[in-house]
């Protein structure tokens, strides 16, 4: 394993619910990137359950120079500000010099995908509503508090529909902003983790088998048989913003929407934002 030079990292920023895993997914098999052990790190936001903690940031991979242009870091949490506070700071204070990949979604879908992903887990307690799902649409401001400790040719902003319609051609757009050798093409482009609607049986799993610890005590057959009834069970409605909860956001984020556009050149009248 190599030493990581200090510019050798990338990282993908979020937004959670915008394409990340399978950004991520067709990244990591790109012969001069070096995926991380865990997609989510999430080493500078601290405050992330699944983060894992490392004495030094360079263990999480094994860098090789004579291989590897890059290290690739796909933490979401790195743009939940103001829940996930001082990332950038913590990167800036880090010592490294990354480069950062940001893509950005329909801010209404992506509350939507936001919620509907998390309302069944056990700790979830927050609406449809809450200020943490707006704010973490607010792309311009997670981004502005980037641009305090780097500065914007740094960033590469990206567009979730793109990602979906023409993966390959976002793939030219990071192998360009990376520099690194655009004549690779992963083997798949299969969407990696897409929000599905999830049924009673698997929100009961969730709480009482998997919670409590006692999923690794269960025989296969028991866990055969669940596999059945979730299959068989009609999944929970999707949760969807009502006509009044959309006008809400959309006069909470238009003016950094503006701003968004202005300094990204980010299409927002698509968003419905004029």
């Amino acid at each position: 394993m190599s030493e990581i030079p200090s510019n050798a990292y990338a990282l993908m920023i979020g937004a959670m619910k915008s394409g990340t895993t399978s950004l991520y997914s067709y990244l990591a098999q790109h012969p001069q990137i070096c995926e991380c052990r865990i997609k989510e790190p999430e080493y500078f936001s601290r405050s992330q359950s699944h983060g894992v903690e490392e004495t030094s940031y360079e263990e999480l991979w094994n860098f090789e120079d004579s291989i590897h242009r890059y290290v690739l870091d796909g933490s979401t949490g790195y743009t939940k500000y103001p829940k996930r506070k001082g990332v950038p700071e913590r990167i800036s204070r880090s010592g490294i010099d990354p480069l950062f990949i940001y893509i950005l979604r329909d801010p209404f879908e992506r509350i939507e995908s936001h919620y509907n992903a998390a309302r069944f887990n056990p700790d979830w307690k927050l609406s449809i509503m809450d200020g943490h799902l707006i704010n973490t649409s607010n792309y311009f401001m997670q981004l502005e508090r980037y641009r305090e400790y780097f500065p914007k040719e740094k960033f590469l902003v990206l567009d979730f529909d793109q990602l979906k319609i023409d993966p390959q051609q976002v793939l030219l757009k990071v192998y360009d902003f990376l520099g690194i050798d655009k004549d690779f093409i992963p083997e798949s482009f299969e969407r990696e983790n897409p929000t599905r609607a999830r049924n009673m049986w698997e929100v009961i799993y969730e709480k009482f088998v998997r919670v409590a610890g006692i999923n690794r005590y269960l025989p296969e057959t028991l866990k055969r048989v669940g596999r059945k009834i979730s299959s068989d069970t009609k999944p929970f409605k999707r949760i969807t913003l009502t006509e009044e909860e959309r006008e809400s956001i959309f006069h909470l984020l238009k003016e950094d929407m503006l701003k968004l556009k202005s300094e990204y050149g980010v299409d927002i009248c698509k968003w419905g934002f004029i």
